[in-house]
C-alpha cells in the first residue's frame, strides 16, 4: 500500500487547484508532486485530473478517490487523537488564534477562568487581524480560532459573541456637536480608521455601503493597527472613530471618550468560533465547550 504516502499529495493538489501551488504549500518540488500523481493514475489505470492552462480540475474518478479516501484519512487522523488523548488525558498546549477585539477584551477573563480549572492545560494566544487569523487557521496554525467576520461556508464555525461598532470622539469635539447627528457630520468630521484588512474596518464599510456612502466620502485623517492605537488617536483629538463597544467600555464609562448617536446608523457584527471537529483532542475540546457555553 506504498500508494497511500501519496495521497497527501494527491489532496493538497485538489485543495490548492494546481501542481505548483500543491508544492508550495508542501514544500516540495514540483517534479515530485507529478511523481506522486503519476504513481496513483498509474496504479489506478485512470486520470485522475484534467490539466488546463489555468491549473487542473478533477476527473470523475479523481472526485471518486479524494471523497472516499478523505473519509479513511479523517477516520485515521481522528483515531490518533482519540489514542493521544488517552495518553495525555486532559493535558496538552492549545494555540488559539483571535482577532484583535476578543484577544484584548473578551478572552482574557475567560481563559483566566478555564485555567484555574485546567491547570494542566497551556494556552498560547496569537492575536491578528481577522482576514490573518482566518488565513492561519486555514493552514493549520491554530487548533481554534475566533474571528470577527463570517467565515467560508465549509469551515466549522459557531457564532459566539455579539459586538457593536459605536462612534466616538472626545468630550471636548463631542460637545461642539448637535445633539442630533446625522450621517453628513461623518463626512465632515476628521476621522481615524483602522486597516484595510480589519473585520472592524470592513463591517464599517458594509454599513456605509448600505446606506449609499463609502469610506472614501470620509475625511479619515490617520490609519492605525489596533484598538489601543485607534482608542489613543482619539484621545488624543486627531479624530472621530469607529470602535467596538467592547474597546471603550471602560473609557465610556469614565467620560474620557463621549459615544455619537447617529440615528440611522446602526452597527453590529457577530464573532465566530472556528475549530476542526470532530478532529479534537481532549483539551481542545475542552476549552471549545467551555467557550461555547460562555458565550
Amino acid at each position: 500500500m506504498a500508494y497511500l504516502q501519496s495521497l497527501p499529495v494527491f489532496f493538497a493538489v485538489v485543495e490548492e487547484g494546481s501542481f505548483s501551488a500543491a508544492a508550495k504549500k508542501l514544500n516540495l518540488t514540483q517534479p515530485t508532486i507529478s511523481f506522486h500523481i503519476d504513481n496513483l493514475e498509474k496504479k489506478l489505470g485512470c486520470p485522475l485530473f484534467t490539466r488546463t492552462a489555468k491549473g487542473v480540475s478533477l476527473t470523475i474518478y479523481g472526485e471518486k478517490l479524494y471523497h472516499s479516501t478523505h473519509k479513511i484519512e479523517a477516520i485515521i487522523q481522528e483515531t490518533y487523537n482519540e489514542i493521544w488523548s488517552m495518553v495525555q488525558g486532559s493535558a496538552g498546549h492549545i494555540i488559539l488564534g483571535a482577532s484583535t477585539i476578543p484577544a484584548e477584551y473578551i478572552l482574557p477573563a475567560l481563559l483566566g477562568q478555564f485555567l484555574r480549572e485546567h491547570p494542566q492545560i497551556k494556552i498560547s494566544l496569537k492575536s491578528n487581524d481577522s482576514e490573518t487569523i482566518l488565513s492561519a487557521f486555514m493552514n493549520n496554525e491554530f487548533s481554534l480560532a475566533i474571528i470577527g467576520r463570517e467565515p467560508p461556508a465549509y469551515l466549522q464555525a459557531v457564532p459566539i459573541w455579539h459586538d457593536e461598532l459605536v462612534l466616538v470622539a472626545h468630550p471636548d469635539m463631542a460637545g461642539q456637536l448637535p445633539a442630533q447627528a446625522d450621517l453628513s457630520l461623518i463626512k465632515e468630521l476628521p476621522m481615524v480608521s483602522r486597516e484595510s484588512t480589519s473585520a472592524t474596518r470592513k463591517t464599517l464599510v458594509n454599513a456605509l455601503e448600505s446606506r449609499d456612502m463609502t469610506l472614501d466620502q470620509c475625511a479619515i485623517v490617520l490609519e492605525v493597527s489596533g484598538n489601543e492605537a485607534l482608542k489613543s488617536a482619539v484621545l488624543s483629538q486627531l479624530g472621530i472613530a469607529f470602535i467596538s463597544r467592547w474597546a471603550v467600555q471602560k473609557e465610556l464609562q469614565s467620560g474620557s471618550l463621549t459615544a455619537i448617536t447617529i440615528p440611522d446608523l446602526e452597527i453590529k457584527r457577530q464573532f465566530y468560533a472556528l475549530c476542526k471537529q470532530p478532529l479534537l483532542p481532549t483539551c481542545v475540546a475542552d476549552l471549545w465547550n467551555f467557550l461555547l457555553a460562555g458565550s
